[in-house]
């Protein structure tokens, strides 16, 4: 999970709140901890104020699943009871629903490995040789064997179902427009965004736009999707475009 960390003004601190901020981050290692940076959206945000007065403010941060504030060592314990059940997840769909914030974003890196051109290709038996043989590659234009595309595009759908919209989303409709190949050992983002949504009696219907570049900023594929968003999961704050 991507989580927060926002400290009340300081004007009476009662403890060493980085010091205790820092336990934290040591008995939770598995998320990524973010400092306030503009309209950020996190999972979650954990407000650290120096005293019971807890007079922080809130209301403008964004949240995914929750808004947490602590101001002593009990709070902090229930956090941190909190997050080890959670274990680098984000929280259970019976507990919380995910709420979405339109143009909210989400990214991912990754770099292609030879291993994972073979088990895409054993998975989907799509053995092409364009894929493994550099010979044919080069008849084709290509100065060596290339990822399969699906193989990238798939890394969309991967981000889409685990972090935007998140577990739960269903897929209505999937467009991509393939723009540059993907070689062993390139690195690639994928960055998601919520676009717009259309709310019905149940669901909502979300319009996402994805790109994926290289490691030379060079966009690889482009993406517009439609996701149906049941409300029994989902929430949406703001007002549809």
């Amino acid at each position: 999970m991507v989580i927060g960390i926002k400290y009340c003004g300081g004007c009476n601190p009662v403890y060493d709140r980085a010091k205790r901020v820092g336990k934290l981050r040591e008995s939770n290692p598995g998320h990524e901890y973010v400092t306030p940076k503009g309209d950020q959206v996190c999972d979650y945000w954990v407000v650290v104020c120096g005293c019971s007065r807890r007079c922080a403010e809130v209301k403008n941060l964004k949240a995914r699943y929750k808004v947490a504030v602590v101001w002593d060592e009990e709070s902090f314990r229930q956090l941190e009871q909190e997050l080890s059940k959670s274990n680098g997840e984000t929280p259970s769909l019976s507990q919380e629903k995910r709420v979405l914030y339109l143009h909210e974003t989400a990214a991912a890196k990754r770099t292609i490995t030879k291993e994972d051109i073979e088990m895409f290709a054993r998975l989907t038996q799509d053995e092409s040789r364009l894929h493994q043989d550099t010979q044919v590659a080069l008849k084709t234009g290509f100065d060596r064997p290339l990822a399969h595309g699906m193989f990238i595009d798939s890394l969309v759908s991967a981000l889409m179902g685990t972090r935007i919209p998140g577990s739960g989303t269903v897929y209505m409709e999937h467009n991509t427009r393939f723009i540059r190949p993907v070689f062993c050992g390139d690195t690639v983002e994928i960055t998601v965004r919520f676009v717009s949504f259309e709310e019905q009696e149940d669901c909502y219907i979300g319009l996402f736009f994805s790109t994926c570049k290289n490691q030379h900023g060079e966009r690889v594929l482009t993406v517009r999707s439609r996701q149906m968003m049941k409300k029994t999961l989902f929430a949406v704050a703001g007002e549809r475009e």
